[in-house]
């Protein structure tokens, strides 16, 4: 009797281990069947030397859902040699049948990078249940700054019959051929409070920033999505509205219209990566932004620049001589910039003073180099007009005793207003000082 007991239990557990083993094995076939693509891919590198791939990755399966993704991806040089491996998970947990996730995959050989011609993409997952959309995006907005700054508020409702855990928003950000180029996220906040559970029927909010200045500018389009370990959202896609305004209207499907953001230089050396737009974009952020009064000029200057750019780069990408013309004009501007850099470093134990400095020497060679045409222009239509400067040096004085003033008010008071218009106006004045200086030299000439 006790030997057919053994007997039975040993083969009770032989089944069960057997049954296991067939289900383990059926969950591996169907996992490695189950497909993945990758769409909306764009490779881009950081100021930080990291390469990017942002892209979209797709679950093709029509009936299974995927958790724990792992996307690989392979880099190559230009030979076919493999330089180095990388994983990551994309970014929504679970990807329903038919689904899509934003990934941002990441190279972080810095000595390689340079060399890096191609990669590939795989990925493997595990078979789940799909996730109940019962996230809801009530209503959001977004605005991109002057800075190239993107802010995005996002107020999610959980309707579902359980706690959402760990509840986070994705903002994903398209360029005008729907290429993914940035993406940002944030947790859910409450009352300046991280949520770790969002109940049934209770909402909270998500500021997201996306701070990559050298893609934000591009972006045409976005999509907000929400996640959480029990739920996910719908994913909304809206328009951008450009530089300083608000948006939160849904984008219209294959929206084509939205102009291209390519700055002037990048569009002229045809790309973000040529030495002469990094000197630029390095004198910018490396130099400029790093203190009030320089963020303050770039505030006011980007509003301006970033009116017209975008419609002089569409335009200029297919205009050779164009090109030709602007890539010429940029080589004395880079070397003003490397003096500038010079004389900042060696005002440098203070850095408002050293960049007000760099400022100025950066204006009055600007106005020496750019303007002198239209100075002897207008020294050729004095001439003949007999036009009175009797007044002008007053006006200079004024302007030059009013910015000076404003730039140590701002500093005082760090109103960022104050600076924004002291730092315009001394610029102004220093270039306007040149212009009038080589006027009234060549009237004596």
């Amino acid at each position: 009797m006790k030997m057919r007991t053994a007997l039975a239990v040993s083969s009770m557990m032989i089944a069960t281990l057997l049954l296991s083993l067939v289900v383990a094995l059926h969950q591996h076939v169907v996992a490695e069947a189950t497909t993945f693509s990758f769409h909306n891919e764009t490779k881009y590198v950081d100021e930080s030397k990291i390469l990017h791939i942002y892209g979209e990755i797709k679950n093709e399966s029509t009936d299974l859902a995927m958790k724990n993704i792992l996307i690989t991806a392979s880099f190559y040089d230009g030979k076919g040699v493999l330089l180095s491996t990388y994983q990551q998970a994309p970014k929504l947990r679970v990807i329903n049948p038919g689904g899509s996730a934003p990934f941002d995959m990441l190279y972080l050989d810095f000595a390689t990078v340079n060399k890096v011609a191609s990669y590939s993409l795989s990925a493997a997952g595990q078979p789940t249940q799909a996730k109940p959309t019962k996230l809801t995006i009530i209503s959001s907005n977004s605005r991109l700054d002057v800075l190239g700054l993107y802010y995005f508020n996002v107020d999610v409702r959980n309707d579902g019959s359980q706690n959402a855990t760990s509840p986070i928003a994705i903002a994903t950000l398209y360029d005008n051929a729907g290429k993914v180029i940035a993406i940002g996220e944030a947790p859910l906040e409450s009352e300046n409070m991280v949520v770790q559970a969002l109940l049934p029927g209770d909402h909270g909010g998500s500021g997201i920033v996306v701070s990559d200045r050298l893609q934000t500018y591009k972006t045409a389009s976005y999509s907000l999505v929400a996640d959480s370990e029990q739920y996910v959202s719908n994913v909304i896609a809206y328009k951008s509205a450009g530089v300083g305004a608000n948006s939160g209207a849904p984008a219209a499907s294959n929206s084509g219209t939205q102009k291209s953001g390519c700055l002037i230089a990048t569009a002229a050396f045809e790309s973000e990566l040529a030495p002469q737009v990094q000197e630029l974009r390095d004198f910018r952020d490396g130099l400029a932004l790093k203190t009030k009064a320089g963020a303050s000029f770039m505030n006011v200057f980007n509003g301006w620049y970033y009116s017209f750019s975008p419609n002089v780069a569409d335009y200029e990408r297919n205009q050779d001589w164009l090109k030709s013309t602007v890539r010429t004009s940029i080589y004395p501007l880079l070397g003003i910039l490397d003096l500038s850099t010079s004389l900042f470093h060696a005002l440098s134990s203070n850095g408002e003073v050293a960049i007000v400095g760099a400022g100025l020497s950066a204006s009055s060679l600007i106005g020496l180099v750019y303007f002198a045409p239209v100075s002897a222009l207008l020294i050729v239509a004095g001439k003949k007009k007999r036009w009175g400067m009797k007044y002008t040096k007053y006006i200079l004085i004024l302007a030059w005793a009013v910015s000076t003033s404003s730039i140590v008010l701002g500093e005082a008071t760090g109103s960022t207003e104050i600076l924004m218009f002291g730092t315009a106006l001394i610029v102004l004045s220093a270039i306007s000082t040149v212009v009038l200086a080589i006027m009234r030299v060549a009237v004596r000439l």
